[in-house]
């Protein structure tokens, strides 16, 4: 790794290997009250594999001392619960069947049902059928606890709605109490949505129950969740209300996706379509993402919306400015996001009391400076941003 020469892929897969073939079993001592985990590390690098070639060298060569290493650390009380669970993802990565059998072993025990990378490994497992659907029936009975059961119903939801799964795990007197469960509690959205999403592969007995509690739910999403389940058994007041969800900004782009998903695109109202409100809606949803607001603004206004050369992209084209609040007490304030190239929202630097001309110049900066442009500017302000502007729009 140190060779006075390029290293390739190839050349970090043989060391990762070597290195795996050098590792013990046992775990090293604890440092500071957490393992220094070389596992993890080793795991890390071959997440990143890309090459065909390369993986398959990884597979032959590294990945049965990955196990044996996996198995030394398992129930070691010092290891960090995310190594393990980081471990398992690289199994699924690789289609490695050896590995992937730990899963439905891994998710029952209790000191590791909670850890917050179960949707990601799951959710890679999920690109390979013949796997998932073994971990799928490894994991009917009992059903998993904690976090590692919110995945595994999203890893069942998946393949009930590709036409994989003829019985839902849920499908039973232990899972509807669960559904029960977490479509009651208030304060998790996501876990009723999945929750929710579940309910038309559930056979008619008590499930009425649970979609009154999905249509009760105080989170909107969760609502909209229980219309596209009941539009799919094909009901029409759940279609009705999709298609008037679609006309609210906050909802609309998801709302838009369940009806083009139940081939009913037709019901989609000509003014979700109009630029204007588009624009409006795909800030929205950028500004609810769990990575920035995690919710819908409290109010969005158009700000500005023009033709422009962008010189980022190096065509001409719409943009929007769009001004959102958020008003509750732990979460005030309001500023300036762009759409029309890349979706985004400056937070502190494009301010709600900005000019459109100098929103428009830090956007332009900030993409630039992405792209390591060279005409980026070293230091991203509105005057450096309105300059380059400048140069490929008269008058701006």
């Amino acid at each position: 790794m140190t060779e006075n020469r390029e290293v390739t892929d190839m050349d970090k897969a043989r060391w990762v290997c070597e290195q795996l073939r050098s590792l013990p079993s046992a775990p090293a001592e604890p440092k500071e009250g957490r393992i220094c985990s070389r596992l993890a590390e080793l795991a890390g690098i071959l997440q990143d594999v890309e090459d065909r070639q390369v993986a398959r060298f990884v597979y032959d060569k590294g990945l049965s001392d990955l196990l044996r290493v996996f198995d030394g650390h398992l129930n070691d009380p010092h290891v960090d619960k995310s190594d393990i669970l980081l471990v398992l993802k690289v199994f699924a990565l690789y289609r490695y069947g050896e590995g992937i059998n730990r899963i439905p072993l891994v998710a029952r025990l209790p000191e590791y049902r909670d850890g917050y990378l179960w949707s990601v490994v799951l959710e890679v497992l999920a690109r390979h059928r013949e796997h998932a659907l073994a971990v799928i029936d490894a994991l009917r009975e009992p059903l998993p606890e904690g976090s590692a059961a919110v995945a595994y119903l999203d890893l069942c939801n998946h393949y009930c709605r590709e036409g994989n799964l003829e019985v839902h795990p849920f499908d039973n007197t232990a899972g509807r109490r669960r559904l029960k469960v977490w479509l009651s509690d208030p304060g998790s959205a996501d876990t009723a949505i999945s929750a929710t999403a579940a309910l038309p592969f559930l056979r008619a007995q008590g499930r009425d129950a649970l979609f009154s509690l999905a249509f009760d739910h105080l989170d909107p999403s969760v609502r909209m969740e229980a219309a596209w389940a009941c539009a799919r058994l094909g009901n029409a007041s759940g279609l009705k209300m999709l298609q008037e969800m679609c006309r609210d900004p906050n909802h609309s782009m998801r709302a838009q996706e369940y009806l083009e998903e139940l081939g009913r695109g037709d019901m989609v109202p000509p003014e979700a379509r109009e630029p204007d409100f588009a624009a409006t809606a795909e800030m929205c949803r950028w500004l609810a993402h769990p990575m920035e607001f995690g919710k819908p603004p409290a109010r969005i206004e158009l700000h500005d919306t023009r033709q422009l050369f962008w010189p980022p992209t190096d065509d001409r084209r719409q943009v929007w400015l769009l001004k959102y609040t958020y008003d509750e007490p732990d979460q005030k304030e309001s500023g300036l996001g762009m759409v029309g190239s890349v979706t985004f929202a400056l937070f502190g630097e494009a301010t709600a009391d900005l000019s459109a001309e100098d929103a428009y110049g830090l956007h332009c900066a900030w993409e630039l400076q992405c792209r390591e442009d060279p005409r980026a500017p070293r230091k991203r302000t509105a005057a450096a941003g309105r300059r380059i502007l400048a140069k490929y729009n008269n008058g701006f």
